[in-house]
């Protein structure tokens, strides 16, 4: 799809208001005309309640007048045309939409089936036949008329595991004949979870799809849902082909663990030297919460079996090898409210996501009244062929057929658009045959019109969009503009600051400053010599070379450093804390180094040079170069104000 379309369509609705203005006008600005209802809007919201610098609208009136115009010339100059600001808002405008292209009604009925789901564990036997991924019509039509014959034969009253072991095409059918014991909410793609929550138990369901193939599915248990648990265990293992000295010698292992348990051996530290499961045995044994249908049964019979925290059952054995297991913790379901987060969370990384969307589109197909020719797909049936599987095909003419495929609301689309797509996105098929490959790339087609067509129409079905929209993009422009005539400027343009500097040297006085040095000596230097010579230091007739020749006891090596410092107030703590008294300070001895202050006088407060006042004076400047350029601005966009309609804006 054509995402700059869709941008330039949004902009159109901001910036020259299609969407309709009925609220009256409060001002001009230039030619644009703004209406009550839009300062009323901007104004309660940055003068609400926790406000803290609440306004009235007189006093509000002049800040919003000065972002208005800096946003005019911002779009006089084009710079809402440039791909970098196309980019920036297209970014926020698709993180704005995001919550809108929700069904949250449908959402929400699924968070809470999911809850209902939750309280009850199900058992069932199914059989599967499977499907290729993006399967062909034949396919899909043999593979159902085989699972219909099975079904058949069981409502004649074989039994399910018999034919199960004989058609089923599960890999697991042979071990458990098709029997896959108890399981859960989100155990289970959704469409199978659906069909086994809401047949009845003992019912044989009727043939069901899900992206495995054709199943059909007995339920032959419901029962209360048995919540989360978590376990620590202790794991021997035998695996497949363990000989009989070998198995003899893991129980006696699990005997002997089990006895040193109760003898009141720690169970965390039995873990770590004996379990086979190394991952968990680092950790004492402790593995995740899990919950119905996460384990083999026997493991999960076994862990919630133990009713006391901190017990352990008796070692048991599964297909993999003994086990030990103690009951750290137990939950039960909770209420819908506390469970809520994490349901929302499971069903956004679930295929439940998908078949909402599904749902979703299905909703706005039937809003804006969505048709489609299904016959204007014939030509490009007949004209893909094996050159999709490799990327290459080419649409050629097809690009130019202009047969109505798709209506929706007041949009057409055309097959020739269909044919482009599938050039652009023959890479992301992956079914055999071509024809269902363009199946596949018209559905997703399909579906992007139906949601471009929503998303271009989220400021007319939902004013709080547009007005945050709109914000976005003024916002960009005022920063970007601000930007060039005013931060960047007055950083740049050394001239300029340079010469304000000059003209308002005066407003940048500093305070009082003290004048001194601080001597910093290690062990090998003269400590009593440097501070007699202080007032030699003040007068700069000795320097921190000469001082090292004279007072370090291997002139060779330097052992004295002396700084110089120009300082108000507040700005050096070990200045300070010698109060401006003249003459060398107390010593401040340190394992290899005495460090001590030499105050020389005080200066009184002087205009500060450029260096020393830069961030200041560039704020000034700033601000000098913001109020001379919204002087220009109102004079090219001159504003007049409905005074009595302000008065009607209560503050």
């Amino acid at each position: 799809m054509k995402k700059s379309l869709l941008f330039i369509f949004l902009a159109a609705l901001v910036t020259t208001g299609l969407l309709g203005q009925v609220s009256p006008v409060l001002m001009t600005i230039g030619d644009e005309q703004v209406s009550l209802e839009e300062f009323e809007r901007i104004y309660r919201k940055n003068n609400n309640e926790s406000s803290l610098n609440r306004q009235d609208p007189e006093a509000y009136l002049e800040l919003f007048i000065n972002f208005k115009v800096k946003v005019k010339e911002a779009e006089a100059l084009g710079m809402d045309t440039t791909s970098k600001f196309i980019n920036e808002l297209e970014g926020y405008r698709k993180q704005l939409a995001k919550p809108y292209l929700v069904d949250e009604e449908a959402k929400e009925k699924m968070m809470k089936e999911a809850y209902e789901w939750s309280k009850y564990d199900i058992r069932a036997n199914h059989i599967l036949i499977r499907l290729p991924e993006s399967p062909s019509p034949e396919d899909t039509l043999a593979a159902y008329d085989k699972i219909m014959a099975i079904r058949a034969r069981i409502k004649s009253g074989e039994a399910f595991d018999v034919v199960a072991r004989a058609t089923s095409e599960d890999a697991s059918v042979h071990q458990n004949g098709g029997d896959l014991n108890y399981f859960t909410v989100f155990s289970m793609v959704y469409p199978f979870e659906e069909m086994a929550y809401t047949t009845p138990v003992g019912r044989l369901s009727m043939p069901f799809r899900t992206s495995y193939g054709y199943h059909i599915m007995m339920v032959v248990d419901k029962r209360p849902a048995r919540g989360a648990i978590k376990v620590a265990h202790i794991f021997i293992r035998t695996p497949s082909g363990t000989g009989e000295e070998e198995k003899k010698e893991a129980y006696e292992k699990v005997q002997m663990v089990y006895d040193s348990l109760q003898m009141g051996t720690d169970f965390g530290d039995l873990a770590m030297r004996y379990s086979d499961d190394r991952a968990s045995a680092q950790s004492g044994g402790e593995i995740p919460w899990f919950g119905t249908g996460r384990m083999i049964p026997e493991f999960e019979d076994a862990c919630f079996a133990i009713e006391k925290k901190g017990d352990y059952g008796k070692p048991f054995k599964s297909f993999y090898g003994w086990h030990i297991v103690k009951l750290i913790d137990k939950k039960e379901i909770g209420s819908y409210e506390e469970m809520k987060p994490e349901l929302q969370q499971k069903i956004d990384r679930s295929d439940r996501n998908a078949a909402r969307t599904d749902n979703f589109i299905a909703k706005l197909k039937n809003e804006y009244q969505f048709s489609e020719n299904r016959e204007a797909l014939q030509p490009v049936y007949q004209a893909v062929d094996s050159t999709l599987r490799l990327g290459t095909w080419k649409a050629g003419r097809l690009k130019d057929l202009d047969s109505q495929l798709i209506k929706i609301g007041d949009r057409k689309v055309l097959t020739g658009a269909f044919a482009s797509h599938i050039e652009e996105e023959q890479y992301h098929g992956k079914a055999r045959d071509p024809r269902v490959w363009v199946d596949q790339l018209y559905k997703n087609f399909s579906d992007e019109i139906v949601i471009d067509y929503e998303e271009a129409r989220l400021p007319e079905k939902y004013p709080e969009f547009r007005y945050i929209y709109e914000e976005y993009h003024d916002g960009i422009l005022l920063f970007d503009i601000m930007d060039q005539r005013v931060w960047s400027m007055a950083i740049t343009d050394t001239a300029g600051l340079e010469a304000f500097y000059k003209e308002h040297r005066k407003s940048y006085r500093g305070e009082e400053r003290i004048d001194a040095f601080i001597v910093t000596c290690s062990n090998g230097a003269d400590l009593a010599g440097i501070r007699k010579a202080h007032k030699k230091i003040s007068k700069g007739k000795l320097d921190q070379e000469a001082l090292n020749a004279k007072f370090c006891s291997n002139d060779t090596v330097p052992c004295i450093t002396l700084t110089h410092y120009l300082v108000e107030k507040g700005e050096n703590e070990m200045i300070d804390s010698q109060n401006g008294v003249s003459g060398p300070g107390p010593v401040i001895e340190n394992e290899e180094t005495s460090t001590f202050v030499i105050i020389k006088g005080k200066r009184s407060p002087e205009p500060k040079k450029l260096l020393e006042a830069r961030g200041k004076v560039t704020s000034d400047y700033q601000e000098y170069l913001e109020a001379e350029w919204l002087k220009s601005l109102k004079e090219k966009y001159p504003v007049t104000i409905n005074q009595d309609l302000l008065k009607r804006i209560k503050s």
